[in-house]
C-alpha cells in the first residue's frame, strides 16, 4: 500500500472545503499504513486538528483515497505548520479557478457529487 495517496476534503457549516497552501490536506501513504490512518495523519499534519470521523469519497484511482468530512472547523482554532496558510473555498465557486488543475478537478467532481449533495442541498 506504500506510495498510494490520501486526501481529506474537511468541510465547513457553508460547504467550503479546507485548503493547505492551495490544496486539501494529502499525503503519500506509509509502507504499512492503512488508507484512513493516513487520511487522519495528514489532515493532523496541516492544521493541528484530529478528526473524529472520515467518509469515502473516491478510492481506485490508481492509487488514490479521497476522504472528506465536515466538522466545520473555525481557522483561528487550528495550529498548523509555520507557514501554511489555511482557508476556505467553496468547492464550486469562482475562487477555484487560481487552484491547480487536479485540485480544481477533485474539487469539481465532488461539489457534482451525490456526498456534497447530500450534505448541502
Amino acid at each position: 500500500m506504500g506510495g498510494s495517496r490520501v486526501t481529506v476534503l474537511a468541510l465547513d457549516r457553508h460547504g467550503r472545503v479546507l485548503l493547505a497552501d492551495g490544496a486539501p490536506p494529502a499525503t503519500r501513504l506509509r509502507a504499512g499504513e492503512s488508507p484512513d490512518a493516513g487520511a487522519l495523519r495528514a489532515f493532523e499534519e496541516a492544521t493541528g486538528a484530529v478528526l473524529d470521523e472520515l467518509r469515502l469519497f473516491r478510492d481506485g484511482e490508481r492509487g488514490r483515497h479521497v476522504y472528506y468530512d465536515d466538522p466545520d472547523l473555525a481557522l483561528e482554532a487550528l495550529s498548523p505548520p509555520p507557514g501554511t496558510v489555511l482557508r476556505y473555498l467553496a468547492p464550486d465557486g469562482e475562487e477555484t479557478a487560481a487552484l491547480g488543475a487536479e485540485t480544481r478537478a477533485l474539487l469539481a467532481r465532488f461539489a457534482a457529487g451525490s456526498a456534497y449533495r447530500t450534505l448541502f442541498h
